[in-house]
């Protein structure tokens, strides 16, 4: 079976987003914050393509103009809002980064891991590697809010990554897993993450999940979120109830599951690929 976080993540939140999304390919609008997250994280890609060197801030953010699409948004107010936490994102990653610090590897990096007859695939945002020669990969998050220690016990993305990283690289032992919090301009590297065999444990639960399923609906707070609700009678039942979403995002949810691909263009800017799936 081919899988992705995104995917295993998205069949343990409801199964019948999981059919929707990954059986029938149903497309769906997306939502805010997927939008900016994708469109962010498109900039700083290009930020990047010919590191240690950076574009002049002005000319990160007239791509990210150049891209901006104001359909998305319900109503004038949201959408300069959004608008502007974007552009502080792009113009707080310009300030603060650091090319002596680190080298950068890659940018949006794919990798596969062939695994007991599955290939579970992703991206991975950035690879550096520091001045010690350790490999530290970082894992852009355009949330709201900051995660607790806590948090990071239901995790299953850094340890995947840590299970790419030596893939990639199998002279490695341990990887650095950071995630980088775009709109704190915080890093974090938490302590305590799962480890390889409760991951692969994880992942064969669920794919023995996914094979009896009969991809129900599992109505629950996220489906404030979710981009098939308006198909949804489950989901729009709890979403009717709950405060603004915008509030509320959860503090470790990924803001990104849309891939990247050939992003050259006449112009030097990056493809618009922002329905392009590789999961």
């Amino acid at each position: 079976m081919r899988l992705s976080y995104s995917a295993i993540s998205t069949f343990n939140q409801c199964p019948q987003k999981y059919k929707w999304q990954y059986i029938e390919r149903i497309k769906a609008p997306t939502t805010p914050d997927l939008f900016l997250g994708w469109l962010v994280h498109l900039v700083l890609e290009y930020a990047l393509q010919n590191a240690p060197a950076m574009p002049p801030v002005n000319k990160l953010l007239e791509l990210y103009n150049l891209r901006w699409n104001p359909s998305i948004f319900k109503d004038s107010a949201i959408e300069k809002e959004y608008h502007q936490a974007g552009a502080e994102m792009i113009k707080s990653f310009h300030n603060a980064y650091a090319p002596g610090l680190s080298t950068v590897l890659n940018v949006e990096k794919f990798f596969e891991i062939r695994w007991k007859n599955h290939l579970i695939v992703g991206k991975i945002d950035r690879i550096d590697r520091l001045p010690s020669g350790e490999i530290e990969i970082i894992d852009y998050k355009t949330n709201r809010k900051l995660p607790s220690e806590s948090d990071f016990k239901f995790d299953f993305q850094l340890p995947l990554y840590q299970w790419a990283a030596q893939t990639l690289w199998s002279n490695i032992d341990k990887a650095k897993l950071t995630l980088y919090f775009l709109r704190h301009g915080k890093k974090i590297t938490p302590e305590n993450i799962k480890t390889l065999p409760v991951l692969q444990g994880y992942i064969l639960e669920t794919v023995e999940k996914i094979n009896t399923s009969d991809f129900l609906a599992n109505p629950s707070p996220l489906c404030a979120w979710c981009e098939y609700s308006n198909k949804c009678p489950e989901g729009q039942s709890v979403s009717h109830n709950s405060t603004d979403s915008r509030d509320n995002q959860p503090a470790n949810s990924s803001s990104l599951s849309l891939g990247v691909g050939d992003w050259r263009t006449k112009n030097g800017f990056p493809k618009d690929s922002l329905f392009r799936d590789l999961n």
